[in-house]
């Protein structure tokens, strides 16, 4: 029986060194140097998940936030998705909203908690108008 080890990049010829290479060069970043950036990645593909439970492609879970934003960070805390821009390290809430309930006309805005808030379509004729910092028909 011959002797087992791991796959040699570059080394090994059939299928599995070939997938093993294929692997390398299309996940991973490299200069050809012993650079420190050498490793990152360049380009991430994540496979479509299914319609079963726990088939998500790509799942977070809820955590503190950084004590200082990171440049490029993707980071998720109690329902909410944060990402830290480039310009001045400002992180900032990517926004949603329950879609559900909504209907054409809809109007959304932000509450006193920071959430995206449905105003349903009024009537014909009626005005939108700001009453106590919030808007009503």
């Amino acid at each position: 029986m011959a002797e087992q080890r791991l796959p040699i990049v570059n080394g090994d010829d059939g299928q599995w060194g070939d997938i093993l290479n294929q692997f390398l060069q299309k996940e991973h970043y490299n200069t050809g140097t012993n650079l420190p950036a050498n490793g990152g990645h360049k380009t991430i593909t994540v496979r479509a998940g299914t319609t079963g439970a726990g088939s998500a492609p790509l799942k977070f879970t809820s955590g503190s936030l950084m004590t200082v934003a990171e440049v490029g960070a993707v980071e998720f805390d109690t329902d909410r998705l944060y990402i830290t821009q480039t310009t001045g390290t400002t992180r900032k809430v990517i926004a949603a909203f329950d879609d559900a309930s909504g209907a054409t006309g809809d109007v959304y805005y932000r509450n006193n908690g920071g959430h995206f808030t449905r105003l349903p379509i009024g009537t014909n004729n009626y005005v939108l108008t700001v009453a106590s910092g919030l808007p009503t028909w």
